[in-house]
């Protein structure tokens, strides 16, 4: 991430299509230990120390002797001087420890970012370069990143899906 008064922002979905989120859902026991797990998977699959992963919205509540959270966890992973991927996590859970219902929502963008805080990176020669650079050298690594965007975020997804998948059938404790 450039950090800069002024910049120039570009954004990509990391699925072009619709809907561009990927989401899990299934019915699961033991619910209260899924927010764990999915947040080391989340890390593992990402591969991105804590200090990456910020939680902007949690709430856990227990009514009627079931246990109803929301979480939201976004992954700020960087690519390389400009450019980083950014990811939404949302993981809404309702149930008891004996059955309950899991839900995964996972969403990419591919973002560039360049400075435009000094005189000389606002000027139009400097604008004209850099759409140069971007359009001939930076537009195929942009591609490059967008496919390992989506590339993990599957494997996240199959990550998430073998785990509820073992915790319906009793072998995850």
């Amino acid at each position: 991430m450039v950090f800069a008064r002024t910049k120039l922002i570009l954004e990509d979905r990391c699925f072009e299509e619709e809907p561009g989120t990927i989401e899990v859902k299934m019915r699961v026991p033991r619910i209260t230990k899924v927010y764990r797990k999915i947040y080391e998977m989340l890390r593992g699959a990402w591969n991105v120390p804590e200090s990456e992963i910020q939680e902007s919205f949690f709430n856990w509540s227990k009514e009627k002797g079931q246990d109803k959270f929301h979480v939201r966890w976004w992954v700020h992973k960087d690519i390389d001087v400009f450019t980083y991927i950014y990811v939404r996590v949302d993981l809404h859970g309702s149930g008891t420890d004996e059955e309950g219902t899991v839900l995964v929502r996972i969403k990419g963008w591919l973002r560039s970012e360049y400075p435009q805080d000094t005189v000389w990176q606002r000027s139009l020669f400097y604008e004209m370069l850099r759409t140069f650079w971007h359009r001939v050298f930076y537009r195929q690594k942009r591609e490059e990143f967008a496919e390992e965007c989506r590339h993990t975020m599957i494997y996240f997804d199959s990550q998430v899906k073998e785990f509820l998948h073992r915790l319906q059938q009793g072998q995850e404790g």
